[in-house]
């Protein structure tokens, strides 16, 4: 099972990364819209708290560029698998 999850993402770590936040920009927006809630807006501005938005953006940072060291100047197959 594990492999077929890697070869959903060309086993790059890179792109499993890109495609979760682009489904968390795609969730964040979804979010959004509903904030014409007074409820919903009350919740979201208690988890997502604008002094936190420069750790959310350190975190995310770092967690790319560990995703892109784990294979950088390493040799591939043209399937991108590493060669050890």
């Amino acid at each position: 099972m594990w492999n077929k999850i890697k070869a959903r993402f060309k086993r790059s770590l890179t792109i499993l990364w890109a495609r979760l936040m682009t489904l968390g920009g795609a969730i964040m927006a979804t979010l959004l819209s509903l904030t014409s809630d007074p409820n919903v807006s009350a919740a979201l501005h208690t988890i997502l708290q604008p002094r936190f938005i420069p750790y959310y953006v350190i975190v995310i940072g770092l967690v790319t560029e560990l995703a892109r060291r784990r294979t950088v100047g390493k040799a591939t197959t043209p399937h991108n698998e590493v060669v050890r």
